[in-house]
C-alpha cells in the first residue's frame, strides 16, 4: 500500500511554523518538491527517515522498532514532526509507516542496534572523578577570566577596525595578524573568540566584515561578572535540546568522553553529526570555564540546575575583583594593578595606548594618544582631572607637561573641506599660523600621496577628500584639528570599510512553504489527486507504470505504459505490450502501480 497520500494529508495539517521547522532541519534540495505529494514521497525515502530517526532518543526508537501500537500520551507523540513517522489506521491506532519499519529493520546490517538492543536500557558506565572539585573550579576560574577578557579585547578591536572574512572562511591574513598582536594570542585562538562573541550577539558578520554590534559598548561597560554571565548564558541558549538535556542531567557527573558516549548511546542514529555538535558544545564549555578538564564546575551547576547557587554569585567567585585605580608613572607608563572597572578601562583607552594585557595591564600615554583624545572631545582639564581621580601616584609632572603641551599644540594645524567653486581641482585644505610646520608637512614623504600644494603663506590644499587628508595627517602624528565651513572645530569619526552589499537572499524554506500552501486544496485529499500525481511523476521520469482503466462496459483493463504527457484530462502514453501510442482519459484511470 502506498503511504504517500496519507502522509501528504497529514503534512497539510501542520502549521507554517512546524512545516518550516521540518524543512529547515531535514531538507537540502527543494527543486523536485512541487506539492505535498512530492514532499511526502521524499519523507518516505530512507535517507529522510534516517535523518528523522537521528533526532529520536533510544526509548522512542525502541517503541518504533517493537512494531507495537503507539500508546496515547507517549512522548513520541508530543512533537508534531515525530508524529509524521506514524500512520493512523481507521481505528485510530498509530503505528510506524512501513517505510520507517523497513529502515529500522535494516539497522543491524549497518552496525546500528537491533530492536532487542534498542530495548536494552543499560547505560554506558561513567568513570569516577579523578581530580579534586576545588581544582576544577580553580582551573575554571582562570579560563572564565581569559575568555571574558579575550572577548572584550576582540570587541574593542572590532569597534575600531572591522576584520575581513575570506570567502573560503577564516579572517584575512592582515587582519588576523593585527588581532593576534593586539590580543596577545595564538592565531588558533581567534576563531573561538569570534564564535563566542557572535553567539552572544556582540559582533556580526555583515557582508564579508566582522564588526561590533550596537550591544558591544553596553556590554563592555558591564562589570566582568556580568560580562561573563552574558557569555555563559549565550552558550547555554545555543545548546540544542538533546545536548542540553543530557548535560543538565550530568551537572554533577563527568562530561568529556562520558557525555559523548552517553549521547551516542541515547541517540544511536545521531552518527558523526551529533558527535561533532557535542564536541563543539563541550569545547565552548571548557573555553568559558563552565567545565574544566572534562568536569562540570560550579558554573555548570548554576546554569543547569535550578536548585544550585545563582549564576551571579558563582561569577563573583570565578572572576577577580575589579579596581578603579591605576599607577601613573613618570616615564608616561600606566600600570593597572588588576582588572580595571569597565568605565575606567574604556576611558583610559581613549587617552593612552595599551601595551600589555593581563591581570596587570600596562598602558602608555603619548603626544599622539592625547591628541587623539582631544580630537574626540577631551580637554586638557578633563584629562588631568580624570588622571587625578584614578591615579594612586598622583599626576607626575611629565604627564602634566605632555598633556598641557599637546593641548597647546592641538589646533596649530586645521583641516577642512574646500569649496570647488573657489578652489577648483581641490577637495581639502590644511591651514596654520606656523609656516615652518606647514613646510614640514608639505615635504613629509609619508604624506606625499596627498599632493599638498601651497596656495598661500598659511594654507595647503589637496585633491583628495577631507577624510583621507585628515586621518593621514593624524596618523603621521601632527597636531591637527578638523573644522567645519564656519571654522568651528568638530571631532570626525573614522569611517569603517564598507563591505560590498550582498544581493538579497531569498529564504528557500519560506519560499517552499508558500509554494506548498498554494498547491494545497481539499481536492488533494481525493484518490483522483493521488492518481494524477503518480502520473505526473511518471511523465517527468519517463518511468513505465501499470494503469488500471475502467471500461464503458464495466470491466477493468490493465495497461503497461510509459507516460509521455498529461494535459487536458488525458494521458498520452506508449503501450509497451502492444507497441502503440494510447490516449487515456484520466477520469477513467482507477489505479496506478509499478510496472509488472
Amino acid at each position: 500500500m502506498n503511504e504517500s497520500p496519507a502522509l501528504a494529508s497529514r503534512l497539510q495539517e501542520l502549521t507554517d511554523e512546524d512545516l518550516a521547522g521540518l524543512l529547515t532541519n531535514r531538507f537540502t534540495e527543494f527543486r523536485a518538491v512541487n506539492d505535498f505529494f512530492d514532499l511526502a514521497d521524499r519523507m518516505l525515502e530512507p535517507a529522510w527517515i534516517d535523518a528523522t530517526l537521528a533526532s529520536l532518543p533510544r526509548p522512542a526508537l525502541a517503541l518504533l522498532a517493537s512494531g507495537q501500537p503507539i500508546p496515547p500520551g507517549d512522548p513520541l507523540l508530543a512533537s508534531p514532526l515525530s508524529r509524521l513517522l506514524l500512520s493512523e489506521g481507521d481505528d485510530g491506532v498509530l503505528q510506524p509507516f512501513a517505510a520507517v519499519s523497513a529502515v529500522i529493520a535494516g539497522w543491524p546490517a549497518r552496525g546500528l542496534p537491533s530492536a532487542s538492543e534498542l530495548a536494552d536500557a543499560t547505560e554506558p558506565p561513567t568513570r569516577a572523578r579523578d581530580s579534586d572539585e576545588a581544582d576544577t573550579d580553580l582551573i575554571a576560574a582562570e579560563r572564565a577570566y581569559s575568555a571574558t577578557s579575550g572577548v572584550a579585547e576582540l570587541v574593542h578591536e572590532l569597534r575600531l577596525f572591522p576584520a575581513r572574512e575570506l570567502a573560503k572562511g577564516g579572517v584575512a591574513a592582515p587582519d588576523a595578524k593585527r588581532l593576534v598582536l593586539a590580543l596577545g594570542i595564538e592565531a588558533t585562538g581567534i576563531d573561538p573568540l569570534l564564535r563566542l562573541a557572535r553567539t552572544a550577539g556582540l559582533i556580526e558578520l555583515s557582508g564579508m566584515l566582522w564588526s561590533a554590534t550596537e550591544t558591544a559598548l553596553p556590554w563592555l561597560l558591564l562589570p566582568a561578572t556580568k560580562r561573563w554571565t552574558t557569555l555563559a548564558t549565550a552558550w547555554l541558549e545555543a545548546l540544542s535540546p538533546d545536548i542540553g538535556a543530557v548535560l543538565s542531567q550530568r551537572a554533577t557527573e563527568p562530561w568529556g568522553d562520558d557525555a559523548v558516549n552517553h549521547l551516542a548511546w541515547l541517540y544511536p542514529a545521531g552518527g558523526s553529526g551529533l558527535a561533532a555538535r557535542v564536541r563543539e558544545a563541550l569545547v565552548g564549555a571548557e573555553f568559558l570555564g563552565i567545565s574544566a578538564n572534562g568536569y562540570p564546575g560550579a558554573a555548570a551547576r548554576a546554569l543547569l540546575e535550578p536548585s544550585a547557587d545563582p549564576i551571579d554569585e558563582v561569577a563573583e567567585t570565578l572572576l577577580p575583583a575589579e579596581d578603579p585605580h591605576i599607577y601613573l608613572q613618570h616615564d608616561l607608563s600606566i600600570i593597572a594593578p588588576g582588572p580595571l572597572t569597565p568605565h575606567v578601562d574604556v576611558r583610559l583607552r581613549r587617552l593612552a595606548d595599551i601595551e600589555a594585557r593581563g591581570l596587570a595591564s600596562t598602558y602608555r600615554i603619548s603626544g599622539a594618544s592625547v591628541t587623539r583624545a582631544l580630537a574626540d572631545g577631551e580637554t586638557a582639564e578633563s584629562i588631568l582631572a580624570f588622571f587625578g581621580e584614578v591615579s594612586l601616584t598622583g599626576v607626575p609632572q611629565p604627564v602634566q607637561y605632555l598633556v598641557t603641551e599637546a593641548s597647546a599644540r592641538f589646533g596649530l594645524l586645521r583641516a577642512g573641506q574646500t569649496s570647488p567653486e573657489n578652489e577648483p581641482g581641490t577637495r581639502s585644505y590644511v591651514r596654520g599660523d606656523d609656516p615652518g610646520m606647514l613646510s614640514t608637512l608639505a615635504v613629509d614623504h609619508s604624506l606625499s600621496s596627498l599632493g599638498l600644494q601651497r596656495t598661500g603663506p598659511n594654507r595647503l590644499t589637496s585633491r583628495l577628500a577631507f577624510e583621507t587628508l585628515f586621518w593621514m595627517i593624524t596618523d603621521a602624528r601632527y597636531p591637527i584639528m578638523a573644522e567645519n565651513q564656519d571654522g568651528e572645530p568638530f571631532a570626525p569619526v573614522r569611517a569603517q570599510p564598507v563591505a560590498k552589499e550582498a544581493a538579497p537572499v531569498i529564504d528557500p524554506v519560506q519560499a517552499l512553504v508558500v509554494k506548498l500552501r498554494e498547491s494545497s486544496s481539499d481536492a488533494m485529499n481525493s484518490p483522483e489527486a493521488w492518481i494524477a500525481h503518480q502520473l505526473e511523476v511518471a511523465v517527468r521520469s519517463k518511468t513505465p507504470v501499470t494503469v488500471s482503466v475502467a471500461m464503458p462496459d464495466g470491466r477493468s483493463a490493465a495497461y503497461l505504459v510509459t507516460p509521455l504527457s498529461l494535459a487536458s484530462g488525458r494521458l498520452r502514453a506508449i503501450d509497451e505490450r502492444a507497441g502503440v501510442e494510447r490516449t487515456l482519459p484520466v477520469k477513467s484511470i482507477t489505479a496506478v502501480g509499478p510496472a509488472a
